[in-house]
């Protein structure tokens, strides 16, 4: 209705509209602030901007019942009165009593009073609604870029720091990058000790998954700014910090990181630490970096350790690349007898492999063969019912890749035991034919060849 009035021209029936409406009790807060945020937005759309600024002073501006009911609470319950205590919450508040507390109201009110008001009205605002924790992030980015454009960086400092005492991560993420970039900005590497506190405060409560962005950022000051020895223990921190998908990149700057201000030989203690930390996947391709700079500095003993060292995560059949650049490495480096230990550790891990997956298929086998039940008969034998049953929960899949295994191992067992079986005929047969062939010693015959002594 007052939008009403408003596109007639007739301002005065408007203002009274909604001033009528900001008295009806409406049961939730929010839609008492959308009356008037309202009222002050059709003010400026009249351009009447003193007019809406008052509005939205009377909005934010706390009940006289609240404070009284303030004091005769901490009366009873024998406290000193605290203003910053929640007085929105007692028993039978309407919304007119929470609405001071309304972030939507309290944000059009900051934005009139960065545009109309004073500094120092503007400061009240802001503190206030600090105060009154109230503010969010985004106000208080505001807020400290309010009070930068005129020069109080310092208070711009203290801004930051009650702001990240109020929020968590992932909102005080940003509140934290502004702030450690704005005093970076003004200061330099002049207050070290200070920037040192500051990120140390940043990582000390930071997730996992923001982790990385901080510590490189720590790291690099410590680059320009600081001791180069310092640098590498954040990115040695950072390599626990970040989560392990991003594990490894953060082990390979730390790797250049230590060759380019310490030397080749510094990194392998890195790379031996990070054989230790990362997964499977990750060690395997450590290991392939790790022996290349042995084979570069002619650690041909050391390559090869480490070579042999990171076999047991390459599956050969799977993962022949990683053999295949062990064979380049022997043929360029080995000789016959490293040569044939490479074979031989190839053919033990492909073994391991191999019994890896034949138990998985044991574990498979044993999950869809079913248990005797209550329905076995007497020798402990299913009856066909359960069996029938108990096959038609078995995947279709499953069974003839099952079913296919058992009749390949039978064919096999039945050629060992045919072949078997022959070989024992012929050995009977040809006992039998030499048998028969060979005559008893008869007595009283006597050797024309024999000689009597």
């Amino acid at each position: 209705m007052a939008r009403f009035y408003e596109q007639h021209d007739d301002v005065a029936n408007a203002r009274t509209i909604y001033r009528k409406a900001t008295e009806v009790p409406y049961k939730n807060v929010d839609e008492l602030a959308n009356v008037w945020c309202g009222w002050g937005e059709m003010e400026m759309r009249l351009e009447d901007y003193e007019q809406a600024l008052q509005v939205m002073q009377q909005a934010v501006a706390e009940p006289a019942m609240n404070a009284s009911r303030r004091r005769a609470q901490a009366a009873a319950q024998g406290k000193s009165e605290d203003k910053h205590v929640d007085n929105a919450g007692f028993e039978g508040a309407t919304a007119s009593d929470k609405l001071y507390k309304n972030v939507k109201v309290w944000s059009l009110y900051l934005d009139l009073e960065e545009s109309l008001g004073s500094v120092e009205s503007c400061r009240a605002a802001y503190d206030r609604v600090m105060d009154l924790k109230v503010i969010t992030a985004q106000m208080a980015i505001n807020y400290a870029a309010f009070l930068e454009e005129h020069n109080f960086f310092e208070d711009s400092f203290r801004v930051y720091e009650q702001s990240v005492a109020l929020f968590v991560f992932p909102q005080v993420k940003k509140i934290w990058m502004l702030y450690l970039d704005k005093f970076l900005e003004r200061y330099g590497g002049t207050k070290m000790e200070r920037l040192r506190d500051l990120f140390e405060q940043a990582v000390a409560k930071v997730p996992a998954e923001d982790a990385a962005e901080f510590y490189l950022k720590y790291a690099k000051v410590e680059e320009l700014h600081g001791l180069a020895r310092h640098a590498m223990a954040v990115y040695d921190r950072a390599t626990r910090a970040v989560p392990s998908a991003a594990q490894a990149d953060m082990y390979r700057l730390y790797v250049k990181k230590a060759e380019q201000f310490f030397g080749v030989t510094k990194t392998r203690a890195i790379y031996e630490r990070a054989l230790q930390d990362l997964g499977d996947e990750d060690s395997k391709a450590m290991c392939l970096e790790f022996s290349e700079m042995e084979r570069k500095l002619g650690e041909v003993d050391r390559a090869r350790a480490v070579l042999q060292f990171g076999a047991q995560f390459a599956d050969p059949r799977r993962d022949p690349a990683y053999w295949q650049r062990w064979r380049s490495f022997e043929e360029a480096h080995g000789n016959e007898d490293t040569f044939r230990d490479m074979l031989r550790v190839q053919r033990s891990v492909e073994t391991a492999f191999a019994h890896v997956n034949y138990t998985a298929m044991d574990m498979i086998r044993a999950q869809a063969t079913p248990a005797p039940a209550a329905g076995a008969n007497a020798a402990g034998a299913p009856s066909m019912g359960m069996v029938s049953a108990t096959a038609s929960k078995v995947p279709v899949a499953m069974l003839n890749g099952m079913d296919a295994l058992e009749r390949s191992a039978e064919q096999e067992a039945w050629q060992r035991t045919s072949a078997a079986g022959g070989e024992k005929r012929k050995f009977a047969a040809d006992d039998d034919e030499g048998a028969e062939e060979e005559e008893p010693p008869r007595k009283g015959v006597r050797d024309s060849d024999e000689i009597d002594i």
